[in-house]
Order: C-alpha cells, then sequence, then structure tokens
C-alpha cells in the first residue's frame, strides 16, 4: 500500500525549485544592489527597512518554539534566537545590523525609531511573524528555509559591498561574513526537521507553499523598497510558477477576461505615505504607478478595454503595454489580490 507521500529527492527538489524561480535575488532592486546601481540615500534605505526583518526573526522563532512540543526539535531550534539577540559571548545579528547602518551614515535611532520604515515592509513583515504563531509548527519551520539560497546570497552581497560601495566602513559587514557560514548550518537543521517531520502528503504540500509564501515576504519588503527609492521601474516584478504539488496556478488572461479586485481586497492611497496600495486581511501592497493605473481600471472593463484605455491615456505602445498589463493582472492574481470573471 503506497502513502502517496513524495520521495525525499523530490521533497527537496520541489523545496528548492521555490528558491529558484522566487527568491528575492532575482528582484531589480537586488539585481541592482550587487551590480552596484544603487545610491547611497537607496542602500541606507534598504538597510533601515531590513532591520525591521531583522529584529523581527528571533520574535517568529519564539512562536515557533512555543508551539513546538517536540523537544528535540526546540533544543536544535533555540539557538537562533542567540543567533540574532546576542549573548554575553556573541554580540547577536541584530547588533550587527545596527552597525551596518551606522557604517552606511544612519543613527541607530533611526532605525530603532522606525524612522524610514515603508508601510508595506511593515505589514509583509508582521505577515511572516502572525504565519509563524497560527500555522503547524514544521510548516513555519519550512518557512525559514530560505536559507537553503541564503549562503551564496550572503557571499555575493559581500563582494558587491566591497566592490562597489566603498565608501561603507568594511568593519560594518560582519553580519554578511557571519551569515554565510551560519545560515548553511541553519538551513541544514531546518531542512532535516521539515524532511521528518513533513510527513504526510498534505504536509508536504504545505511545506512548499509555505517556503513560496516566505519569498513572497521577501519579494514583497524589496517592492516596497524599490517603490520608495526610485529606482526606474516600469512594472510590478513578476515570476514565471511552475506547479510541483499539483495544486491551483495562475489562470490565463484572455482579452475578454474581466479583472476585479479579489474579496476583501480594498484599493486606496495611504494617508502616510501617499501611495497607492491594496489593503487585504493579512497586510497591504504598495503599488508603483503602473499596478495604480492598471487597477482603477478593473472597474467591469475587459483586459482588451483597459489595454485599449491606458494606450489612450498614455500614447503608449499597444503591444508593450499589453505585456506590462498581463504581466500585472497575473503577478496580482497569484497573489490573490484579484479575480478573473
Amino acid at each position: 500500500m503506497t502513502t502517496g507521500l513524495w520521495e525525499r529527492e523530490t521533497f527537496v527538489e520541489n523545496l528548492r525549485g521555490i528558491g529558484a524561480r522566487a527568491y528575492h535575488d532575482k528582484h531589480p532592486f537586488h539585481v541592482a544592489m550587487n551590480e552596484g546601481g544603487l545610491s547611497p540615500d537607496a542602500l541606507r534605505g534598504w538597510v533601515a527597512n531590513r532591520f525591521y526583518y531583522q529584529r523581527s526573526i528571533p520574535i517568529k522563532d519564539a512562536a515557533i518554539l512555543s508551539n513546538c512540543p517536540v523537544r528535540e526539535v526546540r533544543r536544535v531550534w533555540i539557538h537562533r534566537i542567540l543567533d540574532h539577540d546576542g549573548n554575553a559571548e556573541n554580540e547577536g545579528g541584530i547588533e550587527a545590523w545596527l552597525q551596518l547602518s551606522e557604517a552606511c551614515g544612519l543613527s541607530r535611532a533611526e532605525l530603532i525609531e522606525d524612522r524610514h520604515l515603508q508601510a508595506g515592509v511593515r505589514f509583509a513583515v508582521d505577515a511572516y511573524v502572525n504565519f509563524a504563531r497560527t500555522q503547524p509548527w514544521p510548516i513555519a519551520i519550512a518557512s525559514s528555509l530560505t536559507e537553503l539560497f541564503a549562503p551564496d546570497l550572503m557571499a555575493d552581497r559581500l563582494r558587491a559591498f566591497e566592490k562597489f560601495y566603498s565608501w561603507i566602513d568594511p568593519r560594518g559587514l560582519d553580519y554578511f561574513r557571519r551569515r554565510t557560514s551560519q545560515a548553511r548550518r541553519d538551513s541544514d537543521e531546518a531542512l532535516a526537521i521539515t524532511l521528518e517531520y513533513c510527513n504526510t502528503l498534505g504536509l508536504q504540500r504545505e511545506a512548499v507553499r509555505a517556503l513560496e509564501f516566505k519569498c513572497d515576504v521577501l519579494w514583497s519588503i524589496l517592492d516596497a523598497v524599490h517603490h520608495a527609492y526610485g529606482l526606474k521601474e516600469g512594472r510590478l516584478p513578476s515570476r514565471l510558477r511552475e506547479n510541483p504539488g499539483g495544486w491551483e496556478t495562475t489562470v490565463p488572461w484572455s482579452d475578454a477576461a474581466q479583472p476585479r479586485l479579489a474579496k476583501g481586497v480594498r484599493l486606496q492611497i495611504d494617508a502616510a505615505t501617499g501611495k497607492s496600495v491594496l489593503l487585504f486581511p493579512e497586510g497591504i501592497v504598495e503599488l508603483n504607478e503602473t499596478a495604480h493605473e492598471i487597477l482603477t481600471r478593473c472597474d467591469g472593463r475587459t483586459v482588451r478595454q483597459i489595454v485599449k484605455a491606458l494606450t489612450e491615456d498614455y500614447d503608449a505602445d499597444p503591444a508593450s503595454l499589453a505585456t506590462d498589463v498581463r504581466e500585472t493582472l497575473a503577478d496580482l492574481q497569484r497573489r490573490k489580490l484579484i479575480e478573473l470573471t
């Protein structure tokens, strides 16, 4: 009698496949950072906003521990809190990030008081912490498997900072140096736990979804920073998705399709920032101008009519504009922020 489980190799392949398609190293802001394309202000903005994520990591890990009844797993996992919070022997990752901020010309107070924090970053990170609190602990652990892809990212980031951003005091880069080895250890631990305790096909599929959700969190953080610091990107970045687990995929957009906001999603202007956002029960997504203009026309019009209206309003190339519209709608549909009728 078969259990229907994925083989170990298939499970690992499906997990790693998420990173190959959806990890945030492919985001235009991250690509620009590694190619030396960020201004000092943009780089400082990233450092300041990423701090909100860094200081939330031990809170996320504490939530996982509080839900986990397995002593052996708790003993493996607990060091992660001290890795970030620090102790008498180790200053911790949060302190190292504050030193990075000082090396970039920011004050500690600017980070600790959230003076530069973007709403989209806050909501993405808070959604991740809430996910860890409310999901079964093996699924929450699986969401941390973005660490599988982090060692190479950290090494590339360190090289890029040393090469392109020489104005940063090199002593401030210690966080990246230490995470190169820590991330490899952490990912090995998390993968072993995921493989052992996600022991039904349903849990395996949920683990893959959880990792995809975490990639969406990291991508959304960069969306918000990207939008705030003025990189010239014409549309929301989109990613091609495959379907290793056999669950729902994005429906192709026909010219006759009528996109509309999903139930519970609202389009509005953020009162604090003046930026266009989508509000939904799990959080918020900041929109660039292109996405805003498309969504304001999702009022019963078909995709063909939306493209035609935008072409007339902006005197744009119809073929190029149609591609932008389809990619933006597909990305929003994948996030379950719009529906197709």
